[in-house]
């Protein structure tokens, strides 16, 4: 007997064994010798492997909805049984959960696995599922579908009914959107502003024209209506589907019923229609704006809310900033429709919310007076309420008819709107961003004030000619061969002396070369105001973003740098100085008005900031202002001789570059004592702002307070002229 405690053969020793006795068996046969048997070959063993568990059904069934929570459509379709996936491709699988969630306007899914039942290799589970949805709220399901488990896995057998417990047997959903006429727009007195009326759309069909063989008719008897040849006429319907029903123009109803028999030809279809109208036409196309119809690319987050391609909605001024008011909640119902297009089931329903109207805080009289003011010359003006920030008025200039934008007839006239180089359609007073000029010379005074070490009375001596920084800057003064001689910083406010400013900008410089910057950004400027319409932030030089000179900050003491700023920003902080320092952010509703429900929600004023100035030495600016109109060395005062208001401002001429006349400004206030409003004037390449802007700021003043303009110099009569002045 062998004896393994003897003897212990280790595998290598083994395997090496067997190789050699390989090896001699080999040689053996080599010899002739008669051969034995090899031993036989030892296989090593090999672990069973263990046949994996199948995965529990419910972990599909989790699987499946986690993934439409998360909108994964295609790991979704990953967990369809395969006899699923062969009834529908994942493309279409996607279309149709996607289609669904469109229509309903469903924004968020949580569904979660309430139960489930495995019996053999079939399952049951049951789940809920709630819907967020834009338009027509909550929405809750219960639902259940089948697993099947093949070749150890378990799929799911899907069928549409699982996105919608509705959608069997061939079904769809629609949608069927509510809305509520669309609200008015009034000033602050109740005058209109964008009012809706009613329309009729003359229609032809064109087809049916032609079975009762009345076309030739039908034209002329449109002819006369509609004041369009009948070959304009047939040119509007003319290459369209003959069954459609082609939309040619918009009439009155009284125009349609003065011709009731003529309009009831066959192939004439009249539809009503919902139009908007706009009162104050071009002396208001800005700031009332206009609607526009949606189109498809449009629609986006729109279709969620409701909005349907072809369907208006505000796209400028009170109509786009007031949109949410004056459209009102849309409602629906959700519908589910069979395969003949018959409603079968209402899923879910909401009423419209009723649309309300909006009280802006703009006076229309003084809207139209202002649209008088420019005549052809480009620029604005903008009224503001001191106390409450409130626009009163706002005119750009060249102005649009927001009438045009709703008149299919005017289509030519809306074209040459938007395409003219005269940038028609853009709001100067929001988006046209310039440098102000002198007008900075008020910010200027504040830092100086405040933060210079400088008070009203310091002193400063004007040559003409400044060489504060080895060269020469001039005055504008020294251009008419004089100088402002000696003159405090508050006197310098008044007569504009640029070399005061120069030498102001220089010490602020040496001081801090960021005080002037963030004294401009405290003011307002150099960011929107949030008025609500489109508007553009504009540019305040800053020594940290770039790079930085003395002369930088001598030119910036004077409004001449890289300034960019809108007359928004400017009347703003006039407002501020006004008002005693209190920024508010302009606003343009001042109500908003449900006549159904018989209530209303006044807007209050809304602070930006305060001016980082005190009360004396803010008082100290408004003297200087004052002086600008009312003081006898004042740059405006010869424009408001014999004006009865008091008022304070400052004028402004802003240097452009290139041979461009410069922007002329005037911005300031009114009564000086007790503050109510506000004026900012800019007018492009206009020249001098004393000359140019302020005697419209007068006309302002005139119109506002219902005072008389001076009568016109008799015949003979010596005209005072005008003393030099910036």
């Amino acid at each position: 007997m062998f004896d393994s405690t003897s003897y212990n053969l280790t595998r290598r020793a083994f395997l090496k064994f067997l190789a050699l006795g390989g090896a001699v068996a080999a040689l053996q046969a080599c010899d002739g010798a008669e051969s034995t048997p090899p031993p036989p070959t030892v296989q090593p063993t090999v672990a069973p492997t263990a046949t994996p568990a199948p995965q529990p059904a419910d972990v599909t069934a989790r699987l499946f909805l986690d993934a439409w929570n998360k909108g994964n459509y295609a790991a979704m379709y990953a967990a369809l049984a395969p006899a699923s996936q062969t009834k529908i491709s994942q493309n279409d699988f996607i279309a149709r959960y996607q289609n669904v969630l469109n229509e309903a306007t469903i924004t968020q899914v949580n569904a979660a696995l309430t139960s489930i039942a495995e019996e053999g290799s079939t399952a049951t589970a049951q789940f809920k599922v709630h819907f967020e949805t834009a338009l027509l709220g909550p929405l809750e399901q219960t639902n259940a579908f089948s697993l099947l488990r093949e070749q150890g896995k378990w799929g799911i057998l899907w069928s549409p009914r699982l996105i919608l417990t509705q959608l069997e047997n061939g079904n769809r959903v629609k949608l069927y959107v509510t809305k509520s006429t669309r609200g008015n727009i009034y000033d602050r007195t109740g005058a209109p502003l964008a009012i809706g009326v009613q329309a009729l759309v003359v229609n032809v069909w064109p087809a049916e024209m032609r079975r009762n063989g009345v076309e030739a008719q039908v034209l002329a008897a449109l002819e006369p209506i509609l004041g369009l040849s009948q070959n304009d006429i047939k040119k509007r319907y003319g290459g369209q589907n003959p069954e459609w029903k082609i939309p040619i123009q918009t009439i009155a109803p009284e125009i349609a019923q003065a011709n009731a028999e003529a309009l009831s030809l066959p192939g004439i279809v009249l539809e009503e229609q919902d139009a908007r109208q706009y009162p104050l036409g071009a002396a208001a196309g800005h700031i009332a704006g206009y609607v526009g119809q949606i189109s498809a690319d449009e629609l986006g987050e729109l279709y969620g809310k409701g909005y349907r391609e072809g369907e208006y909605f505000g796209r400028a001024g009170l109509e786009h900033l007031a949109e949410e008011y004056l459209s009102g909640g849309r409602g629906g119902k959700l519908v589910a429709l069979n395969a003949d297009g018959a409603p079968v089931q209402v899923i879910a329903e909401r009423a419209a919310e009723q649309s309300q109207s909006v009280y802006a805080t703009l006076d229309s009289e003084l809207q139209k007076h202002l649209a008088t003011l420019l005549n052809d010359k480009r620029g604005s003006i903008t009224v503001m309420d001191v106390k409450t920030g409130g626009i009163l008025a706002m005119f750009s200039s060249p102005g649009f008819d927001s009438n045009a934008f709703v008149d299919r007839e005017r289509n030519q006239e809306r074209a040459n709107y938007l395409t003219s180089p005269q940038k028609i359609m853009l709001n100067r007073a929001t988006q046209g961003a310039y440098p102000h000029g002198s007008v900075q010379k008020i910010i200027t005074t504040a830092t100086a004030l405040e933060r210079g070490g400088m008070s009203p009375h310091t002193p400063f001596h004007c040559t003409g000619i400044w060489k504060g920084l080895g060269y020469p800057k001039a005055c504008w003064i020294n251009a008419y061969g004089k100088t402002h001689g000696n003159i405090s910083l508050q006197n310098a406010l008044t007569q504009s002396c640029d070399i005061a400013f120069y030498e102001t900008g220089l010490i602020l410089h040496k001081q801090d070369p960021n005080l002037l910057t963030d004294f401009c950004r405290a003011f307002g400027l150099g960011s929107e105001t949030g008025i609500g319409l489109q508007e553009v932030a504009g540019n305040v030089p800053d020594p940290r973003v770039q790079e930085w000179q003395p002369t930088d900050s001598t030119d910036m003491a004077i409004g001449q740098d890289t300034f960019q700023t809108t007359p928004l920003q400017v009347v703003n902080f006039v407002a501020a100085v006004a008002n005693g320092g209190v920024l508010w952010r302009p606003n343009l509703i001042a109500k908003i008005q449900d006549f159904v429900n018989e209530t209303e929600q006044i807007v209050q004023p809304q602070k930006r900031g305060e001016l980082p100035i005190s009360a004396a030495n803010l008082q100290a600016v408004r003297e200087g202002m004052r002086g600008v109109t009312m003081s006898k060395d004042g740059t405006a005062a010869f424009v408001f001789d014999k004006l009865p208001v008091s008022t304070a401002g400052k004028t402004g001429t802003s240097q452009v570059a290139g041979n461009h006349d410069p922007h002329a400004w005037f911005a300031g206030y009114a009564p000086f004592e007790d503050p109510q409003i506000a004026c900012c004037v800019m007018v492009e390449n206009g020249g001098e702002g004393s000359k140019v802007a302020a005697p419209i700021f007068r006309k302002v003043i005139e119109k506002y307070f219902n005072v008389k303009p001076p009568p016109p110099a008799k015949k003979g009569e010596p005209t005072p002229t005008p003393p030099p002045s910036e």
